[in-house]
């Protein structure tokens, strides 16, 4: 059952990776912001279960997306146009994240174990895995409920919030 639901996730998350990132008329690039931050949380998602469900612990995402191209080119012949560019973000995206995840991985797991007793993982350091390693709320919060942990959103969004006002206050430029 778990890995039935890790394929179909891999498979419709790489298909709408593909197709966002190969729209010709107005591709979404993964990025911190906006849309380009929904493609790269759906495409982090698909690596996470494809490496923790599907055992792959070599890129793959790619090989994924080419299949996707292929498969769907004769129904959206811009999609084929597309093919080279498509492949050319996934690639470093999916290997950029790899990074991440096994580091991040690793300290979360040690995170949880440290709040065994809790069975609760504190906002503030969900917050480091957002803003330090690129683990987004989701993916901690999924990994953490794997594990039978919750995780303090409320102390989450607190910490989000600190930090939209430190860039806020940032960005103020003084009046003379």
């Amino acid at each position: 059952a778990a890995t039935d639901r890790a394929i179909r996730i891999v498979a419709e998350h790489a298909r709408a990776v593909t197709f966002l990132i190969g729209d010709e008329r107005k591709p979404v690039i993964p990025s911190n912001k906006e849309r380009g931050y929904a493609v790269r949380r759906v495409l982090r998602r698909a690596v996470y279960f494809g490496r923790r469900y599907l055992g792959l612990e070599e890129p793959f995402l790619t090989e994924v997306a080419e299949t996707v191209i292929r498969s769907m080119a004769a129904a959206y012949p811009e999609l084929g146009g597309q093919r080279k560019f498509v492949l050319e973000i996934v690639g470093p995206e999916e290997q950029r994240f790899e990074e991440t995840l096994s580091r991040g991985l690793e300290m979360l797991e040690e995170a949880l174990a440290r709040h065994g007793a809790a069975g609760t993982l504190p906002g503030e350091e969900a917050f480091v895995f957002h803003d330090t390693y690129g683990f987004p709320m989701e993916l901690t919060a999924e990994i953490a409920r794997e594990r039978g942990f919750t995780v303090d959103v409320a102390g989450f969004e607190a910490e989000m919030e600190k930090q939209r006002e430190r860039a806020r206050a940032a960005g103020k430029v003084p009046r003379k």
